[in-house]
């Protein structure tokens, strides 16, 4: 576990200090991992894997397509290449080379986009990965991740080196609070669905960083009486069977999916289609990002613009169980 950064909050974690971390463990233990980069290896932590094996670490500069398919390269050879940079740069500009030389195929190869979501603010909407987990998803063989914390990065890690096949780790900028507990070993692995908030009134499923912020409107509904069932969703792609039983307990009343994303591709879709597969019938209230890039501005100014945070989620969320 990567310790807090100096200019973080007491108890807040950088999602990019734990990967910086958890590669050091993982390149020592196999040397068959290769680190890719795009010339951003101070802003994603692999600086330090650079420095202890430069012979395994391959900058490509602003070449995302090119380190992509240099990525399948290796993986054929036999390597493990983890592949960083901004989500926004890994998706919508190598989107063809991820498909058609990495997923068809399906290689180990590993996928890691920095800076999704519009918690980015200030860098504005080209930078603002708010449709990456829709194109990751859309493809077929690529698992999917979206760490809750710090602590649940790491075991995200531990499970994405040991699967073999294409995964996608989808990370958030800035200092997070840690509300997941830490981890117990290396072999521990990311869960299903975890229970971040006991309710019976209305069931609430988030995923990333941005649980912290539904945590703190479900405790703020909880002081007007109303009772949030919070899940924590980590791995989105292939979603666990265990969130259609937490579904199909509310049975009658809506569900509601809160997600730094949009409200197209993202939890909320890929929920509808398991509980389709399931046969349970359902009502969700999808509040994540509307049809609409991000724009610039501070992080907690743009959730809430979004409905994602503050008084305006709490609002969201009162009403949908009030409905």
């Amino acid at each position: 576990m990567a310790a807090t950064p100096t200019n973080a909050p007491e108890g807040y974690v950088s999602l990019r200090d734990v990967f910086g971390d958890a590669i050091m463990a993982l390149g020592a233990r196999d040397p068959r991992i290769l680190m890719l980069d795009a010339d951003l290896a101070s802003s994603t932590r692999t600086m330090k894997f650079k420095k202890t094996y430069p012979d395994r670490h391959y900058n490509f500069g602003i070449a995302e397509q090119n380190m992509v398919g240099a990525a399948a390269g290796f993986a054929i050879a036999g390597y493990i290449p983890f592949v960083n940079t901004f989500a926004s740069f890994l998706t919508r500009r190598a989107c063809d080379q991820i498909a058609v030389s990495v997923a068809y195929p399906n290689l180990n190869v590993k996928f890691f986009g920095f800076h999704g979501g519009i918690n980015l603010g200030e860098d504005g909407a080209t930078q603002q990965a708010v449709e990456d987990l829709a194109i990751m998803q859309g493809i077929p063989g690529i698992r999917c991740y979206a760490p809750i914390d710090g602590n649940d990065l790491a075991r995200v890690m531990n499970e994405v080196a040991d699967v073999d096949g294409p995964t996608y780790v989808r990370l958030s900028r800035f200092p997070s609070p840690l509300v997941t507990p830490a981890v117990a070993s290396a072999s521990e692995r990311a869960a299903a669905c975890r229970v971040l908030i006991e309710g019976k009134d209305l069931l609430v499923l988030t995923t990333s960083t941005l649980a912290a912020k539904v945590i703190e409107a479900a405790n703020a509904l909880k002081a007007e009486g109303i009772g949030i069932r919070l899940l924590g969703i980590t791995r989105l792609k292939p979603l666990g069977e265990e969130i259609a039983a937490e579904a199909k307990a509310f049975a009658g009343k809506p569900i509601a999916v809160v997600e730094e994303h949009s409200i197209h591709g993202g939890l909320a879709d890929g929920l509808s289609a398991l509980l389709d597969g399931a046969g349970i019938a359902h009502r969700i209230e999808r509040i994540g990002v509307p049809d609409r890039f991000g724009e610039s501005g501070h992080p907690d100014a743009l959730l809430e613009a979004c409905g994602l945070a503050g008084a305006p989620l709490k609002a969201r969320l009162k009403a949908t169980a009030r409905g």
